[in-house]
C-alpha cells in the first residue's frame, strides 16, 4: 500500500521503475535487469517465469551489451532511411537496424533462400537468447523443449512483386482475373514461406532441435508479452 504518496511499496514497482509513475529506471547491466524481472514477477504471481537469456536486433544495437549502453546513454537509432535508394518516400527516416548479416548466424545456410529480413533478424536475436540461456550446453531433451513466438504480420518486399503486378495490368489497369493465371507464375515457388508469421519460430525449432510444443502469437505490439504469458 502506497501511505501520503511518500514511498513506494515493492509491489508498486515494475520491473523498469515506478509502476505509472514516470519514476527511475533502473539503470546497471542486462544481467542486473533479469534479476530485477525475477524478484519482481515472485512478487507479482503465483507463477513464475523465469526469463534466463536475453536477444536483441535493434537500430541501436544487435547484441544485449550495445543496445544497453545505447539505452543508459540515450543514443537514438532514428536515421535517414537508405535501404530505398534515392527514391521519393513519404517518410525519409526511420528506425534501421544497420549492419545486419544473418549468414553467420543462421542454421542450416540452406534456410536463408525461405527467410525475409524479418525473419532473420527474429532469428538471430532468438539464438542469441538461447545462446545465454545456455541451452545449448544444458542436454535439454528435445521433446521438453518449445517455442512459443510473438509476431507480426509480415510485409514482403516490393521488388518481389513488380513482375507478378505488371503481368495483371491490361490499359493500365490492374486485372483481377489475371491474378491466378499469370502473377503466380513471377513468382518464386515458396515465396509465401518468406512471409509467414509463424515461420520464425519454425526456423528455431528446427536450428534448436526443440521437439515441444511449437506456437506463433500475432498480436502486433503485445504478442511479445502475450507469449511470455503463454509460455
Amino acid at each position: 500500500m502506497r501511505s501520503g504518496g511518500a514511498t513506494d511499496s515493492p509491489t508498486d514497482r515494475g520491473p523498469f521503475g515506478r509502476a505509472g509513475t514516470g519514476g527511475p529506471p533502473l539503470v546497471g547491466s542486462p544481467h542486473d535487469l533479469l534479476a530485477h524481472n525475477r524478484r519482481y514477477t515472485r512478487m507479482a504471481t503465483q507463477r513464475e517465469v523465469v526469463i534466463t537469456g536475453m536477444g536483441v536486433v535493434s537500430p541501436i544495437g544487435n547484441d544485449m551489451e550495445t543496445y544497453w549502453d545505447s539505452m543508459v546513454s540515450l543514443h537514438s537509432g532514428i536515421r535517414r532511411l537508405d535501404l530505398f535508394g534515392d527514391s521519393d518516400i513519404p517518410t525519409p527516416i526511420g528506425g534501421v537496424v544497420p549492419e545486419f548479416n544473418a549468414k553467420a548466424v543462421v542454421r542450416p545456410r540452406k534456410a536463408l533462400k525461405v527467410m525475409s529480413r524479418d525473419i532473420q533478424m527474429a532469428f538471430v536475436a532468438a539464438d542469441s537468447a538461447m545462446k545465454t540461456a545456455g541451452f545449448g550446453e544444458s542436454g535439454i531433451e528435445p521433446e521438453r523443449l518449445g517455442i512459443v513466438f510473438g509476431a507480426d504480420m509480415i510485409a514482403c518486399e516490393l521488388d518481389e512483386m513488380v513482375s507478378a503486378f505488371r503481368s495483371c495490368m491490361v490499359d493500365g489497369r490492374f486485372d483481377f482475373s489475371l491474378w491466378g493465371e499469370k502473377a503466380m507464375a513471377e513468382l518464386y515457388p515458396l515465396w509465401m514461406l518468406k512471409y509467414l508469421p509463424n515461420m520464425p519460430a519454425c526456423h528455431i525449432g528446427i536450428a534448436h532441435d526443440a521437439r515441444g510444443p511449437n506456437n506463433a502469437l500475432t498480436l502486433a505490439e503485445v504478442s511479445s508479452l502475450s507469449a511470455i504469458a503463454e509460455a
